[in-house]
Parts: structure tokens; C-alpha cells; sequence
């Protein structure tokens, strides 16, 4: 089984040749990323075309769109990494077309969710052509004690070293230590209030998480 996510714009010409290339049957899904809020009726042409034409090959592939705002970055990428990473087949993503503002969040999150991503193709606006590309893998695992204490700090932010010791029933040092590295990774913001360091999860932290 296949899960196809391909942006979209008011061109099916993408969507056929992924389908073209790759194949496509029942119990596959085809995955399109949309805005939130759009009164465009070309979009909706776009859609019913690309309905019209999976139902030639077969009736029961299901065509999914996936609204997302555009509006806010952090919250768009991880909204479309979670959509990534909540696929239990083989994923094929289509990082071409669809409005910018939206392309880019999702080209962030197949960067981050590589692992998950079988196959990437991108849609050439020259020559027209769609080729595969590899994908790098630019995000590091973390180990589970470090992955678990950035976890502590996503549950119970703004969080103290002393509440995290506590909580994770590891001594204040250590915890000290693991926070020097993930401030160094940029995975958590600290914000300093008398004597005492606040701790806080970034963008880049719930990124590492998923």
C-alpha cells in the first residue's frame, strides 16, 4: 500500500504523472495539501478533475484533502510532519506546486520525517518532468535520556532544573548538563527570572520530538 501527499495547485498534470509513475489502487491513499481557507473555484475544478480521473482506474481510491493554514510556520510544518508521521504505509511525497506558503512548510517536514518518506519528486516548471530526489537527513536522533527529558519539558514548560530532577528522578547536575546540550542544538529557550532558568521547549525541540 502506497500514501501519496502531493501539494496541488490548479494543475493536475503533477498528480497524473506520480500515478503514472508509481501506480496507484484501491486501498492506496492520495493525500492533497490545501489552505485552510480558499474561494477559488479553480481549486475545486482541480479537485473534481482529479476525482474524475482515479475513478477511471478505480472507484474506491479515496482522495484526501488536507487543510492547513498558512498563517502561522511552526505550527504548518508540525501539522504536516504529524501528517507524515501518522501514515502506516509506504509514503510518496510530492514537493512541487500549490501556493508557496505552503510548500515550503512541507518540504521542512519531509526533511524531518525523511525516515518515513520512501520516495520524493519533485515537478520540473522547465522541462516538465518529474524526477526523485533524495532527500538528506539533516535532524539527529537523541538518545532516550535526552529524549526523555526534553519530553518532561514539553509536558510541564516553563520547567525548572529542580522540577525536572525531580520528575525524571536524575540529579540536578545531570540535568544541567543535558540542558547545556540542547540549548547548544537549539531544542529548548531559556529565560532567566532572578536566580532561578525557566525552561522551555523551541520549535526546533518539538520537531526532534516527532
Amino acid at each position: 500500500m502506497k500514501t501519496y501527499i502531493s501539494m496541488i495547485g490548479f494543475d493536475i498534470s503533477q498528480i497524473i504523472s506520480l500515478i503514472v509513475k508509481y501506480g496507484i489502487e484501491k486501498g492506496d491513499r492520495l493525500v492533497l495539501i490545501r489552505p485552510e481557507e480558499e474561494n477559488d473555484q479553480r481549486a475545486e475544478n482541480t479537485l473534481n478533475e482529479i476525482q474524475k480521473f482515479t475513478n477511471q482506474i478505480n472507484r474506491d481510491i479515496k482522495i484526501e484533502i488536507f487543510r492547513v493554514s498558512h498563517k502561522d510556520f511552526e505550527k504548518c510544518v508540525i501539522r504536516l510532519t504529524d501528517l507524515i508521521n501518522s501514515s502506516e504505509s509506504e509514503v510518496i511525497a510530492n514537493i512541487s506546486g500549490g501556493p508557496r506558503e505552503l510548500l515550503v512548510p512541507f518540504v521542512v517536514a519531509c526533511l524531518v520525517k525523511s525516515e518515513k518518506v520512501k520516495r520524493t519528486v519533485s515537478y520540473s516548471d522547465i522541462d516538465r518532468v518529474a524526477r526523485e530526489i533524495m532527500l538528506p537527513r539533516i535532524t539527529g536522533e537523541l538518545d532516550e535520556k535526552t529524549k526523555s527529558i526534553l519530553d518532561d519539558i514539553s509536558k510541564n514548560q516553563p520547567a525548572t532544573i529542580t522540577d525536572i530532577a525531580k520528575r525524571t528522578k536524575l540529579s540536578e547536575s545531570t540535568i544541567s548538563r543535558f540542558i547545556s546540550r540542547l540549548v547548544a542544538m537549539d531544542a529548548v529557550l531559556i529565560e532567566q527570572k532572578g536566580k532561578t532558568k525557566y525552561i522551555k521547549i523551541s520549535f526546533t525541540g518539538e520537531l526532534l520530538l516527532k
